[in-house]
């Protein structure tokens, strides 16, 4: 969401983020022509183990080390508060919600979009 609505504390981040809305409408147009189409998804609070809290222990291993990946426990708990009061739907999406998305864009019943950041956010950011 940083890359089509900004984000405080992240203007790197949403400048990379917003790059990649350009080049996909930019494709988009360029390559529309030969029937190739070109679609970004935008993804607001989905639960992942990056989003889980910390205390959990999910980890992955890079350069030899062991790197916790997730939200400090009380963390955890003020960004449900704020995803649940801030989105239309009042919940975190799930993993299977962020890929059904994808799927759709895959499907004949997307064969008219391209060029299109599609936000799956449960309603936020509206």
């Amino acid at each position: 969401m940083s890359g089509t609505h900004g984000n405080a504390g992240q203007t790197n981040y949403a400048a990379a983020k917003a790059g990649v809305v350009g080049l996909t409408k930019s494709l988009a147009k360029e390559w529309g022509p030969f029937n190739v189409r070109a679609n970004a998804v935008v993804f607001g609070h989905i639960e992942t183990r990056l989003t889980a809290d910390k205390a959990k222990g999910a980890s992955i291993r890079y350069r030899g080390r062991e790197v916790k990946l997730g939200i400090p426990r009380g963390n955890v708990e003020a960004v449900g508060d704020v995803v649940r009061a801030s989105t239309a739907l009042g919940r975190t999406g799930t993993a299977d919600e962020a890929a059904g998305a994808m799927l759709m864009l895959l499907s004949p019943y997307a064969s008219y979009i391209t060029g299109q950041a599609v936000e799956v956010t449960g309603g936020g950011w509206m």
